[in-house]
């Protein structure tokens, strides 16, 4: 991954259910729900879209904070075996059980 940084967050950050323009938060979004319209700002959303938007936010803010690891180890890569992270290798200070979710900027 050259060129690229490696970021990780947190696994129940609400990123399908916090509006992206407005930051206002929905208090229940059942998985059935593929679209949303924001009660605050009255956006519509896709559900896949603006959880990435968040995700990509949530991922710059913690890489401008200087709180987050920039996990330049050669042991860190992204796993092509889906979403089972028990079967993903743990990094330097990673403790097994951390729930998390990946973001790649680039």
């Amino acid at each position: 991954m050259i060129g690229k940084i490696y970021l990780e967050v947190d696994r129940f950050f609400p990123s399908s259910k916090t509006c992206h323009v407005c930051l206002n938060q929905v208090g229940s979004l059942p998985l059935d729900v593929r679209f949303w319209t924001c009660e605050n700002c009255h956006t519509k959303h896709d559900r896949d879209v603006n959880a990435a938007i968040n995700l990509t936010d949530e991922g710059l803010r913690i890489l401008t904070s200087g709180t987050g690891d920039k996990a330049c180890r050669p042991d860190v890569s992204r796993s092509n075996r889906g979403r089972k992270k028990s079967t993903t290798a743990l990094s330097v200070g990673q403790e097994a059980g951390e729930c998390t979710r990946s973001v790649t900027l680039w």
